[in-house]
């Protein structure tokens, strides 16, 4: 019978954690980049809630960097990533938009 249980109950337990995939973000050049740049370090939950203007998100990869040690970004790779981010990710209004997402 816990048998039972044990396994009605695990079945009916959605799974916590979910694994991403790039199409989880909006096609187009630079969505590959940005989702193994970024989910090296972090789910693409913390972009996909964010809303920043070009130079906050080209600001927030040299904060990652020196903060977080994430491994510099630069040239044109750099400029692929943070032009999508600008692109799809930027300012959409909002008393929250522009914070940094990383700081309480």
């Amino acid at each position: 019978m816990r048998r039972f249980l044990l396994l009605a109950l695990l079945l009916a337990t959605p799974a916590v954690a979910q694994e991403e995939e790039p199409s989880v973000l909006p096609g187009g050049p630079g969505q590959e980049e940005v989702f193994y740049a970024c989910t090296a370090c972090h789910s693409t939950a913390i972009i996909r809630r964010s809303a920043f203007d070009r130079n906050r998100w080209d600001g927030l990869m040299d904060w990652m960097t020196e903060v977080h040690g994430m491994a510099p970004l630069e040239g044109e790779e750099r400029r692929q990533i943070v032009d999508y981010l600008a692109q799809h990710f930027g300012p959409r209004g909002g008393a929250a938009r522009g914070r940094n997402p990383f700081l309480p």
